[in-house]
């Protein structure tokens, strides 16, 4: 999950649901795993960096 970060310097930062490297993650897993079972016949690129 990601952390927003708080509006004060009291709080600490709470924690939402949304997480976009997350979401990069599962796509390039779910590519690597279309691979795997022979959909594709291509290689994923699936390094984040």
């Amino acid at each position: 999950m990601a952390v927003k970060t708080p509006l004060n310097s009291f709080a600490r930062g709470r924690k939402v649901g949304h997480d976009s490297s997350k979401k990069k993650r599962q796509a390039a897993v779910a590519q690597l795993q279309q691979w795997a079972k022979g959909k594709t016949t291509e290689i994923p690129n699936t390094s984040t960096k």
